[in-house]
């Protein structure tokens, strides 16, 4: 019997819950926080100190915020996890016992876990978001926000009386959407063969995996493979609330309520 694991885990460490937080760096940008924290580079034009370098200073300030949060921390997310200790075997302190090493794992974690901690071949485990252990691997971060049906924020009933450098500052945040959007659906079409091999698959394992709207892609191409739709899904839950909770969203996702089964981490 083979199954299929979906595993979100940043360093491996006792579990695999360990993620979640490192992938709510990705999902969100304060749009209205940046514009009022930056507002006051927005010089009145009736300021008595006025200088023509007030046209831009505003604009300057937001793209040098866009930049840090594109690509400055994507840098230096890929140096931080790239220098991460990951548990091994002998030296983990706790380990899942119910990792079916022959079995095959679709992971959002960026790190060797699997290899260093459950013997899990390489070869088994597709690493959808890039993987750490390769240095020119583009380790990807971003949003759901398709940049195509997103609305811009320039598209607004009083575009003709705004100010002319937020209008500016706007489209900046227009490009940083479009520029960090994760192509989800680029990506499942370029792993297309992983997803076509689960023909015979009948446990889904869901470890760590907060079950975001970000990843809901990767679900609804996974619950188009018959043999996945049909299969029990095992989720790991902290708590009978938890559980409930993510037993809902797998509905949600389309996956019958009757296949469900939250399991306590404790049991694994």
């Amino acid at each position: 019997m083979r199954s299929a694991t979906l595993a979100r885990c940043a360093t491996g460490h006792d579990r695999p819950e360990s993620a979640v937080t490192i992938a709510g760096i990705r999902t969100s940008i304060d749009v209205d926080s940046i514009i009022k924290d930056l507002g006051d580079f927005m010089v009145s034009y009736a300021a008595d100190d006025w200088s023509d370098a007030y046209h831009h200073d505003f604009q300057y300030e937001v793209e040098r915020v866009v930049e840090r949060l594109s690509v400055m921390l994507r840098n230096q997310f890929g140096k931080w996890i790239r220098q991460l200790v990951i548990p091994t075997r002998s030296s983990a302190g706790k380990r899942l016992q119910s990792i079916d090493a022959n079995g095959i794992f679709l992971t959002f974690n960026y790190t060797g876990t699997l290899r260093e901690g459950y013997a899990v071949p390489d070869a088994h485990v597709l690493h959808i978001h890039g993987c750490a252990d390769l240095e020119d691997d583009d380790l990807i971060l971003g949003h759901a926000w398709n940049p195509q049906t997103r609305k811009s924020l320039n598209d607004r009933e009083d575009i003709e009386e705004i100010d002319t450098r937020l209008m500016e500052a706007n489209h900046i945040l227009d490009t940083y959407f479009a520029a960090t959007f994760k192509p989800s659906d680029q990506l499942i079409q370029r792993n297309r063969q992983f997803f076509d091999g689960l023909f015979d698959i009948q446990e889904v394992w869901v470890l760590g995996h907060s079950l975001s709207d970000v990843d809901e892609p990767y679900f609804k191409a996974l619950l188009t493979v018959p043999s996945v739709s049909r299969a029990c899904w095992s989720i790991a839950c902290r708590s009978a609330s938890d559980g409930s909770d993510k037993q809902d969203r797998l509905q949600e996702l389309g996956v019958d309520a009757t296949r469900i089964f939250p399991t306590s981490w404790d049991e694994m």
